[in-house]
This record gives C-alpha cells, sequence and structure tokens, in this order.
C-alpha cells in the first residue's frame, strides 16, 4: 500500500496500480480531473480539497475501488454520472461547492455511509435519497432547502444536519428515525416544531412530531367517523 500526496500534479514514473491513497490538494490550477488519475485502478482514497475543478471525467468510473471520495471546496455545478458508477463508495464529500440539486442516480450508491453536501445550493432533494439503505450521517447544511423529503425518515441515520436552510416543516414521519443521535435544525424559519422546541434537542423535537402525529390521526378518525351515515330514513 502506497500514498501520495501531491502539490504539483507530476506522477510520472509512478507506479499507478499500487497507491492505495492520493490527495491532491490546495492545487488552485487544477480545473479538471488529470485523465492520468484514472489509472490509479487500486486507489481506495482520493481527495481532491480545494481547487478550482470545474468538470470530472468520466474515466472517474474507472477507480471500482474508491471507498472514499472528497471534492469539497472546488467550483463544481453538477455531479456526473461517474460519480455515481463507484459501487463501492462509502463516504462522499461534496461541500462547499455550487451544486443546486442531486440527481435521482444517487440511490445507485448502495455502500454509502456518510454524504455531505453542505454549503451548496440546493434546493430541493430527489426521494431517491431514501433508498440510501446504509446511510448514517447526512449534511445538508448551509443550502436554500425549503422542504425535506419524507423518504429520508426511512433511512439508518445516525446524524442529521439540516441547520441553515429555509425549513418551516419538519415531516412528522421523521419521528421513524429511529437510530438518531444528533440532529440540528437552528437557523431555520421553523414553525412545525417551532424553533423554541427544536432548540431544546432530539428528545423534545420527536416527542412534539409525536404528539402531533397522534392529534392528526385523531383528527383523521373523527372526520371518517362523521361522514358515515348513522341510519336510514324511514319513508
Amino acid at each position: 500500500t502506497e500514498a501520495c500526496h501531491c502539490d504539483i500534479f507530476d506522477l510520472h514514473g509512478a507506479n499507478l496500480q499500487t497507491f492505495s491513497t492520493l490527495r491532491l490538494e490546495y492545487i488552485n490550477r487544477l480545473c479538471e480531473l488529470p485523465e492520468e488519475l484514472c489509472q490509479f485502478i487500486s486507489l481506495e482514497t482520493l481527495s481532491l480539497y480545494h481547487n478550482g475543478m470545474r468538470l470530472l471525467s468520466p474515466s472517474l468510473a474507472n477507480l471500482q475501488a474508491l471507498t472514499y471520495l472528497n471534492l469539497s471546496r472546488n467550483l463544481l455545478s453538477s455531479l456526473p454520472p461517474s460519480v455515481f458508477q463507484l459501487p463501492l463508495l462509502r463516504v462522499l464529500i461534496v461541500s462547499n461547492n455550487k451544486l443546486p440539486s442531486l440527481p435521482s442516480s444517487i440511490y445507485s450508491l448502495t455502500h454509502l455511509r456518510q454524504l455531505d453536501v453542505s454549503c451548496n445550493e440546493l434546493q430541493s432533494l430527489p426521494a431517491e435519497l431514501g433508498q440510501l439503505e446504509t446511510l448514517r450521517d447526512l449534511n445538508l447544511r448551509r443550502n436554500q432547502l425549503t422542504t425535506l423529503p419524507e423518504e429520508i425518515s426511512e433511512l439508518p441515520l445516525v446524524r442529521l444536519d439540516v441547520s441553515c436552510n429555509r425549513i418551516s416543516h419538519v415531516p412528522l414521519c421523521f419521528r421513524h428515525l429511529r437510530h438518531l443521535q444528533t440532529i440540528s435544525l437552528d437557523s431555520n424559519p421553523l414553525q412545525m416544531p417551532p424553533a423554541q422546541i427544536c432548540s431544546k434537542g432530539k428528545y423534545h423535537i420527536f416527542k412534539y412530531l409525536n404528539m402531533e402525529a397522534c392529534k392528526s390521526h385523531e383528527e383523521e378518525l373523527e372526520k371518517h367517523l362523521n361522514l358515515r351515515p348513522t341510519g336510514f330514513k324511514s319513508r
């Protein structure tokens, strides 16, 4: 196993099939992924943190052994299909870019455990996010989200950060996030649960969601009973 940390991209003469870790960080002129890099077929960890990248090569999909990918602090406005063709990926960090959305193909990352898309320009999330059955850590901090898809409640999340968005309502079904240990909702225009409840932490948030769910269920039941015929009119 070898590791390489490059300040200048010069890998001539390197044994491209033996590296397991490669960090190409703070190379401000690295505007796109070098094709040579995609020959590192044994690569498991790749960090391209803090560059000027706007594009990712389709050849990224050649890195089939990759489990960790850090693309944070670049200039990416979209994630290409090649990112979602990495079958063993467990950690994907794309914070501090310019992403307005995530593609529905994100469901294909079946081994993903950590997803960090904080500090982007996300306005919505795909429902397919709920199909990431191994996801434990989801960071959505500092985006432009106004709603959260109910499908998130199907995830085995341990940590969820949706602070610094435009969320007014937390879906009642989020009370089913039974593995959750930490939830951050601060700096949102919250109405349900109210901000003063959310500031008290997970226990009070879930207590509120459970109470609201019971109230909603009772209202639906009462509405249903009121619609039932009470008897037959005599002729």
